[in-house]
């Protein structure tokens, strides 16, 4: 997804930003597909509501039998000098969600709303 937003070779790693804005990032749902949705709104609501934007990030803690990720992320704010403008990402979708388990790992599909 920040990948869309902008350029990840262009995003440097800010630890204090990163502490700040990207440490305990938590999502819940109900069933496997509304916590990929939760997990990557909350993300998409942590850029747009603190500019900020992940090159890496890292699941802290996932319990399935209660449907709760938490995430970390580096990265740092967003700076239009340094980081190109991509696609504006409006919204997460449930439309063509694809999760797909194979050989030994899971693929998955999301549509944006741009």
């Amino acid at each position: 997804m920040f990948g869309y937003i902008t350029s990840l070779e262009t995003i440097s790693t800010n630890e204090s930003q990163s502490a700040e804005h990207a440490s305990h990032i938590v999502a819940e749902g109900h069933d496997l597909r509304s916590l990929v949705y939760s997990f990557l709104d909350e993300w998409l609501y942590n850029f747009h509501d603190n500019d900020f934007v992940a090159n890496t990030i890292t699941i802290d803690e996932i319990n399935l039998d209660k449907w709760r990720v938490v995430s970390s992320g580096k990265g740092e704010a967003m700076d239009i000098d340094r980081h190109p403008q991509g696609t504006e990402v409006k919204a997460i979708t449930y439309s063509g969600m694809r999760i797909e388990e194979k050989d030994g790992r899971v693929d998955i599909y999301v549509v944006v709303d741009i």
